[in-house]
């Protein structure tokens, strides 16, 4: 793909600027402290001040100040910005990630929007399901202390490849360099730049060079899935060649074994025909649950581990630690309820003139609606082919005919053909047919 550029502009566009102000302002805790009042007071001039600075590619970062951390198990060091610096920095990354993400394979999941562990599960269990033979053995690796031992060059050669903006790439230099070795956990860009850093090296090379089907990456976890243990031992060597060439290295647990002993990958233990939540998770909810005695914080506990357990065949669990039955969001028959009491139907909204002479089946319909071309308009909840759709019509003959078809019983849905017919002085009406 060709370089990018011109991505200043889209940075300093007013609207992302301000999206930005907001995120990092987000919370009340951060609102009340001593840099959220001065900046909420001064808003307007912070923002043109930051805007003026990320203009001229003269926005650096300079200042932070560290905290250790405990995470799974493990203490990390992560740097901390200002309220300031992270407004202007998370401007910058918000563009940035919307360009690299075009970039990056369908199956590489974290920090990136729309891509979370459980999309990312979902991809591994349609495979398995869709594909036994090919999935039959995996290969599971992790690379050790990723962030920590980043070559800074191989980050920035990456960059490169991707941006031709001068002045965006000397703040992404900037961002990338701010500790002595490796890339900032705490920073903001680090996520983006080191999903990067392996798309170009590690997923692309092994899609490209190796064909590899079944690959999975989330952050620094990476796992392949082989008809035969033989390929997935040759993927292993080609992955431990790349990470030797930028100057990482591969943690020595790493494993090749069948799927029925089940994968340990993204907070679940993955198998064939069913998904079991890591043990350690559910000893952790477990040992809470025991501890708090707040309603409030129990509540809080149930959803978050509800939050996991959906996604996995965990409802007898579920149960048996909450005392709770896991139930579908289907099963609540539950809907949103405008204060309007105006019914809310899915689907774009297309013209009636593009459904003409279509086969289309009439779901419901929603009078009194108030519309740019005047009120009172009626919106006709269709499908095509499949699809969901909506359509205005301000006929006295359809809504009518609308309202006579919902007094029938199981009146809707109902399949029409929209035709046209011309009337008085080459005027042209819509019906159903």
């Amino acid at each position: 793909m060709h370089r990018e550029g011109h991505i200043v502009e889209e940075i300093t566009d007013y609207s992302n600027m301000s999206d930005s102000f907001d995120r990092v302002l987000r919370g009340s805790k951060r609102k009340r402290s001593r840099q959220g009042r001065y900046l909420l007071a001064h808003r307007d001039e912070v923002i043109r001040e930051l805007t003026e600075r990320i203009s001229s590619g003269t926005f650096t970062v300079k200042d932070y100040r560290e905290r250790v951390i405990r995470e799974g198990g493990k203490e990390r060091r992560i740097q901390i910005l200002t309220m300031k610096d992270r407004i202007a920095v998370h401007a910058v990354m918000d563009v940035v990630d919307r360009h690299l993400k075009k970039r990056f394979i369908r199956t590489t999941s974290a920090s990136i929007k729309g891509r979370g562990m459980h999309d990312l599960l979902a991809y591994i269990r349609r495979d398995m399901e869709e594909d036994p033979e090919g999935t039959r053995y995996c290969y599971k690796f992790d690379i050790s202390k990723f962030y920590e031992s980043v070559g800074q060059d191989f980050v920035m050669y990456c960059v490169r490849r991707v941006f031709k903006d001068g002045k965006l790439i000397a703040m992404l230099d900037n961002f990338t360099r701010l500790m002595p070795q490796g890339i900032s956990i705490g920073l903001r860009s680090s996520q983006g730049l080191g999903n990067l850093l392996l798309s170009v090296y590690l997923d692309h090379y092994l899609k490209d060079r190796y064909g590899v089907r079944h690959f999975y990456r989330y952050c620094d976890d990476g796992v392949v899935l082989g008809e035969t243990k033989a390929e997935l031992w040759e993927i292993r060597d080609a992955v431990h060649g790349q990470m030797e060439t930028i100057g990482l290295s591969v943690k020595p647990n790493e494993r090749v074994f069948p799927v029925g002993e089940g994968i340990d990958f993204l907070g679940y233990v993955i198998r064939p025909d069913y998904v079991r939540l890591r043990k350690r998770i559910k000893q952790k909810f477990a040992r809470k649950m025991h501890e708090v005695k707040s309603r409030r914080r129990r509540r809080e506990l149930v959803a978050s581990f509800y939050g996991m357990a959906k996604h996995a065949d965990c409802h007898k669990l579920f149960n048996k630690l909450t005392g709770k039955d896991m139930r579908s969001f289907k099963e609540l028959n539950v809907a949103y309820k405008p204060e309007d009491g105006k019914k809310r139907f899915p689907g774009t909204v297309v013209s009636i003139r593009e459904l003409v002479n279509l086969p289309i089946v009439v779901k419901d319909f929603e009078t009194g609606i108030k519309t740019e071309q005047g009120e009172d308009r009626c919106i006709v909840a269709i499908e095509v082919n499949g699809e969901a759709r909506k359509f205005f019509t301000n006929s006295e003959e359809m809504k009518n005919i609308l309202a006579q078809v919902r007094e029938i019983p199981d009146g809707f849905p109902f399949e029409t053909i929209i035709r046209t017919e011309t009337f008085g002085k080459g005027r042209t009406k819509y019906v159903f047919s």
